[in-house]
């Protein structure tokens, strides 16, 4: 009984597992084979205008305005 062969043996089962796993995932996430809906907050954008609206207006106890979520929002300018 010989070793197994890594670039033979392994690496095509390792690849094609990816790809079946991708597969069902894609079905079951994106197509939505087994039902469900999309919520509203990810498909429109009238929520995410809103919720930066808000963070907008937050009020600031003993400080300046700051950005609430610097990472996402980099290219904001506040007086």
């Amino acid at each position: 009984m010989g070793l197994v062969s890594f670039p033979k043996v392994i690496m095509p089962a390792f690849l094609g597992a990816c790809v079946v796993s991708y597969a069902f995932w894609d079905l079951a996430r994106n197509r939505k084979i087994f039902g469900g809906t999309v919520p509203h907050t990810i498909k429109g954008t009238e929520w995410e205008k809103e919720t930066n609206r808000k963070l907008d207006a937050w009020p600031r106890e003993a400080a300046g305005p700051v950005v609430m979520n610097p990472i996402s929002r980099q290219n904001y300018h506040k007086a």
